[in-house]
């Protein structure tokens, strides 16, 4: 299991929580809470992280593979992350995360260029 915390973790584009941690199994978010102290063996990311669902995670990873330059703000992220059409298997939902580097958490605007990366666990 890998534990991550970052400044500010996003669910949908309504619902965000700050100072928040999330522990992976594989790509799989299975956990998540506040963050009120400091925790033993938790990575701080800073930054953003997504959660979505994983077809749409891993849908969004290659649309901005394939696009270039980076989104100019933060709404512009969450709204190609959460207005995809999210997919389920069997009726399973299975969540994964991105981590954004890069955007000013105030105003969401990019401060350079921004980094995408999925979240996994270390091997």
């Amino acid at each position: 299991m890998r534990r991550v915390a970052a400044n500010r973790v996003y669910f949908s584009t309504n619902k965000a929580y700050n100072n928040h941690v999330i522990e992976i199994i594989d790509k799989t978010v299975v956990n998540h809470y506040q963050l009120h102290d400091e925790l033993e063996l938790t990575e701080w990311l800073g930054g953003i992280i997504i959660i979505a669902q994983e077809p749409t995670i891993a849908q969004f990873i290659e649309n901005m593979q394939d696009k270039g330059p980076s989104p100019q703000h933060l709404d512009d992220i969450l709204k190609d992350v959460y207005e995809r059409g999210n997919t389920e298997s069997n009726g399973i939902k299975s969540y994964s995360a991105i981590h954004i580097r890069g955007i000013d958490i105030s105003t969401g605007k990019n401060l350079d260029k921004i980094k995408i990366t999925q979240l996994h666990e270390h091997f």
